[in-house]
């Protein structure tokens, strides 16, 4: 029987992970793919006409990038096109002489339209969770240019508008995937134009194998996947993406893992949050208590409901809540993240200018408004008058060709980054054409 849940004083964890120890945990992107392997893919990703989820209006549009990770066993009924920015559909698997494997069904090609008709940019995932194979891949020329042509040719078949590269697991082809990147980089951008190539990028840089300021170098953008810093490795309890505190921690992954690619190149890089937690069952209530078991992860739109029952609990060490349960002689603690500390992980994204955020995963939480709350609180804001790059100006290098294209052809304008169209619409009137010419002008002789 679960007994009434008491309040006890918040210790300081120890270190869930060993910073640069070598040691990695695996790949929580790897891990559900491994849980859900047999699961078919949903099937409102498979419908000719996705089940609708809210439509961006003409009021707002993201400010900066909001990068969703769509796995293909979870619905996209609930999602907010409104607020994000790209949509990464999870994903066509990689093998290792350049082929390619399950495609989960791809194209979803009522999800790509819907997302389309919103501004969101669909990028497709590539995936490869074998060290072994990821060496072979990325060493062989002909593996290489096996698999820039059979990637081109499923984004196309897909109308994508970018790839993800997520390859994880392995400790020695670190060494070449920065030219990997910037090959694969070069040859996308030329053929298929205005394509972004982006790389999920660890949260820790294990024993330094990855020269992260090159990587960002080499590519369009590194999606950090800032979680996964406790789970089924961990020998006591802990924060899966603490903010604060630690031996590393959330901050530590910004400001120094990642101090390269900060310094030169912050518009590259999307901090990921996540919107699940992991469940161990323990002998002791305490915060950082030692392991018993570990129980797998659980999900924002559980863990929501059961802290309703349980209590919520603040660990202000790191930053991030959990709740506990007691069954017989036994604890169960449950570590997550919710709208506080997702929303101070996002106000770290924004205070040191990256160009985003994004999360692992999308529909975790399933119908739950909170965590949309926080991303409509931080990014959601009005269209500014002919700034069609979202970069808070307004100059004819780089906002003049996205102003043409959007008046010469509205009704397919996509902007970068999910900018909205609506800074075109210079005069109010929801017309594009040469009516908002003079506004634009003018807005350039401010």
């Amino acid at each position: 029987m679960i007994s009434q849940l008491f309040a006890l004083p918040m210790l300081l964890l120890p270190a869930p992970i060993d910073q640069h120890a070598g040691i990695e945990p695996v790949s929580i992107h790897k891990q559900h793919w491994l849980e859900q392997r047999d699961t078919p893919t949903h099937p409102d990703l498979l419908r000719p006409t996705s089940p609708s989820g809210t439509p961006r209006g003409a009021a707002t549009a993201p400010c900066g990038t909001v990068f969703g990770f769509l796995p293909y066993w979870e619905s996209s009924a609930n999602i907010r096109y409104d607020l994000i920015t790209h949509l990464a559909c999870f994903s066509v698997e990689v093998n290792a002489d350049g082929s390619l494997g399950n495609d989960h069904g791809w194209p979803w090609t009522g999800v790509i339209n819907e997302a389309h008709a919103n501004g969101v940019k669909v990028i497709l995932v590539a995936t490869l969770f074998n060290g072994s194979a990821i060496d072979t891949l990325i060493s062989s020329p002909t593996n290489r240019a096996n698999f820039f042509a059979n990637i081109k040719a499923k984004m196309l078949e897909g109308n994508a508008d970018g790839l993800n590269i997520d390859f994880e697991t392995g400790t020695t082809w670190q060494d070449e995937i920065n030219d990997f990147m910037a090959e694969l980089t070069a040859y996308l951008h030329a053929e298929i134009p205005g394509s972004e190539v982006t790389i999920a990028g660890p949260a820790v840089n294990w024993s330094n194998r990855w020269d992260l300021g090159g990587l960002a170098a080499s590519c369009d953008g590194i999606f950090i996947m800032g979680y996964a810093f406790a789970g089924g490795w961990s020998s006591n309890t802990g924060a899966n993406a603490p903010l604060t505190g630690g031996s590393i921690n959330i901050t530590d992954t910004v400001l120094d893992e990642y101090a390269d690619a900060l310094a030169l190149y912050p518009d590259k890089l999307i901090l990921g949050v996540p919107y699940y937690g992991h469940e161990w069952v323990t002998s002791s209530s305490s915060p950082g208590a030692a392991v018993n078991s570990f129980e797998g992860s659980t999900r924002f739109r559980d863990d929501q409901l059961a802290v309703q029952t349980f209590g919520r609990v603040w660990h202000t060490p790191s930053q991030t809540p959990w709740y506990r349960s007691q069954e017989g002689f036994s604890w169960r603690q449950v570590w997550y993240d919710d709208a506080e500390s997702i929303g101070l992980k996002f106000d770290l994204a924004v205070n040191n200018g990256l160009q985003g955020v994004g999360m692992w995963a999308l529909n975790y939480d399933g119908a739950r408004p909170e965590l949309w709350n926080e991303i409509e609180a931080r990014f959601a804001c009005a269209p500014t008058c002919c700034d069609m790059n979202c970069d808070g100006n307004v100059d004819v290098a780089n906002d003049l060709p996205l102003f043409v294209d959007a008046i010469m052809n509205p009704t397919g304008y996509s902007g970068p980054g999910g900018c909205s169209i609506e800074s075109a619409d210079t005069n109010g009137d929801a017309i594009y054409d040469g009516r908002d010419v003079l506004g634009f002008v003018a807005s350039l002789v401010e």
